[in-house]
């Protein structure tokens, strides 16, 4: 994918979840079922980034744990307004970035842990993706972890998706990449927002963070809806 495609579908992600933000906050008041272990990766006293943080869901998972200081960031401004306005403590901080950004505003090794939950599949080309890890590597400190979640989508009317990208760019009528599609969420008005998707494999996943820097220590299918990876630098 050329770096203006990607550039677009990253401007019209900011914009659609601008758009849907109401209805998309609604449909997350609580975290994930199943995945709440996730939580545990946190110790006291941590510093934690949630990159990609939406309404800010995640701050749930430590609410039994001692002086976290919490860092969440987002593509969309109406997104972090919404987590801001939910969630008023000094120990939480939220900040929307730019989606075409060359460096998120954190000091090297800042972060003890980092979460980036079902966020990476929506960002377009590998380019971008591997910016994005090394980013997280860059801010990790020694010894911290990543744990990081993608949808699942080898399963189901996804795959009809991903086949449908196939055949539109076997006969040029595609801008996406090959594994890439659409997935549409509609809002309460019945408003339509085309989400970019990238469908990962574990294997692509892992050497993705790999590359970046991380020692894997697990990337497994959870819940048969999620890939989960935890790496640690």
């Amino acid at each position: 994918m050329d770096q203006q495609t990607a550039e677009k579908i990253l401007r019209e992600t900011e914009l659609g979840y601008d758009f849907i933000s109401n209805k998309f906050s609604e449909t997350r008041k609580y975290f994930w079922r199943g995945l709440e272990f996730i939580g545990d990766f946190a110790k006291k006293g941590d510093t934690v980034l949630d990159f990609g943080c939406g309404n800010g869901r995640l701050l749930e998972l430590f609410s039994n744990k001692e002086n976290i200081q919490y860092y969440g960031v987002d593509v969309s401004a109406r997104l972090v307004d919404i987590a801001k306005e939910k969630h008023q403590t000094s120990s939480a901080n939220f900040q929307k970035i730019d989606p075409i950004w060359q460096s998120i505003s954190f000091n090297d090794e800042f972060f003890n842990t980092i979460y980036s939950i079902a966020v990476f599949h929506h960002f377009p080309s590998k380019k971008y993706r591997e910016k994005c890890a090394k980013e997280l590597f860059r801010v990790t400190k020694k010894g911290g972890c990543v744990v990081v979640t993608v949808w699942n989508l080898w399963q189901g009317k996804y795959v009809t998706k991903i086949l449908k990208n196939w055949y539109n760019k076997i006969i040029g009528e595609s801008e996406l990449d090959w594994n890439d599609c659409y997935i549409r969420f509609r809002d309460n008005k019945g408003n339509v927002f085309q989400r970019f998707h990238h469908a990962f494999t574990k294997n692509e996943l892992e050497k993705l963070f790999s590359n970046a820097g991380f020692k894997i220590d697990r990337c497994e299918v959870v819940d048969n809806r999620n890939i989960l990876l935890v790496a640690k630098k």
